[in-house]
């Protein structure tokens, strides 16, 4: 039950912030440039869509949430796709980009966040709660299947007479 409560927190935590209209564009925003990094050197014009493809694979969008960026159809994640085939046309790298998103929106926007500590419960948690689970089912199976060494037949204990089927029955046993 903590696990769910952590990881329902963890996902609020996560959400994005609102107020403002999610992937817009601000008038004279100057699309090709992240300010404070240096555009390094262009791809070949022909990678360009196939790198801001990937890297719009990679982001979430923020309106869907459960589509990335180059699947959804929406107005931001279309703004945003475009912002991104502009800057990898720029020069920029998918780390520069991602930085820049992740700066905008917050880790949310990866579709696979990074494996740190904060997020280590969102890799391990399922393997531990299905090898508990797992633990708990064979311990419950064992505690079930086991039976006492030494069961006496109720006619051992005085309760009923032996029956002529339990006299055949003890005397194959014997033999």
């Amino acid at each position: 039950m903590s696990l769910v409560v952590a990881l329902l927190g963890l996902a609020h935590a996560q959400t994005p912030a609102g107020g403002e209209e999610l992937g817009a564009i601000e008038a004279g925003e100057d699309l090709s440039v992240i300010p404070g990094i240096a555009a390094g050197e262009p791809p070949p014009p022909e990678e360009v869509a196939a790198l801001a493809q990937h890297i719009g694979q990679q982001l979430r969008c923020p309106v869907c949430q459960g589509l990335s960026v180059a699947d959804s159809t929406s107005p931001a994640a279309v703004n945003m796709q475009r912002r991104i085939k502009v800057l990898v046309a720029a020069g920029y790298t998918e780390a520069d980009i991602k930085a820049f998103f992740i700066e905008r929106y917050g880790e949310w926007l990866l579709l696979a966040p990074p494996a740190d500590r904060r997020n280590m419960l969102i890799y391990v948690g399922p393997g531990l709660v299905l090898g508990g689970g797992l633990a708990w089912a064979a311990y419950t199976m064992m505690v079930w299947r086991k039976e006492p060494d030494e069961v006496p037949l109720p006619s051992d204990q005085g309760h009923a007479p032996k029956d002529r089927y339990e006299q055949r029955l003890l005397a194959e046993l014997e033999d």
